[in-house]
This record gives structure tokens, sequence and C-alpha cells, in this order.
């Protein structure tokens, strides 16, 4: 009787350590996707606040050439001002998409950059977590 009760407590011990080890574990790979979430959270969030400040830095820049241009096109005195004006006012515009296409492109590398950081850093999480499950198996073994 005594020895059924002996391993009756030690099978409960055991069972107890193994699901406070699984809570454990669940608990750390929850809090790790949480965070990778988060991080995932700010770094579209900043995406998306630079890409409109962009856009409309690019917008208030062609509204000022677009006016520019109609106020010069008030003094035309003749067809060759007219084309010239036009010229100048396509020139305007190949500038300012090629500039926010650069700008876009400096945006999207800072973003690239955020990412691989916090990838970094979810992979050392990952690897923290797999340690510690590994660690507890290994105690649950050998108790």
């Amino acid at each position: 009787m005594k020895n059924n009760r002996k391993m009756a407590d030690t099978m409960e011990d055991a069972a107890t350590t193994m699901t406070d080890h699984a809570r454990d574990t669940f608990t750390t790979v929850n809090n790790s996707m949480l965070k990778a979430l988060e991080q995932n959270r700010v770094i579209t969030q900043n995406l998306f606040k630079a890409m409109q400040e962009e856009s409309l830095r690019f917008m208030n820049t062609r509204l000022e050439h677009n006016s520019r241009a109609v106020e010069k096109s008030r003094e035309c005195q003749g067809i060759s001002q007219l084309i010239t004006l036009q010229h100048d006012w396509l020139m305007d515009i190949a500038r300012d998409y090629a500039e926010l296409n650069k700008r876009f492109g400096e945006v999207l590398h800072e973003m690239t950059e955020q990412t691989a950081e916090h990838a970094s850093d979810m992979v050392a999480d990952a690897s923290r977590v797999a340690q510690k499950t590994e660690a507890a198996a290994e105690r649950v073994a050998a108790e």
C-alpha cells in the first residue's frame, strides 16, 4: 500500500512537473509570437507613415510645379515659348517622379534593415525557447 501511494505521488509529481514545463514552454512561445507580431505591426505602421509623408511631399511639389507652369503660360508670346514651357514642365515631372522613386527606395531600404534587425532578435528568442524546452525535457527525463 505504501509503495502504491509512493508510486502514485511520484507519478503525480512527474505529471505536475511536465505540465508546468509544458505551460512554461507554451507561454514562452506565445510571448515570442506576440513580440514578433508587435514588431511587425510597428514596422508596417512606420512604413505606411513614411510612404504617406513622401506621397504628400510629392503631391505638394507637383502642385507647386504645375502652378508655376500655369503662371508662366500666361506670359507666353508664341508657340515656341509655349513648347519650351511644356518641355520644362515635362522635365519637372520626370525629376519629381525620379525623386519620389529614390525616396521610396530609401524608405524601403530603412524598413528592410529594421526587419532584418528584428528577425535576428526573433531567431535569438526562438533559440532560447528551444534551449529551455530541451533543458525541461532533460529534467523531466532525469526525474
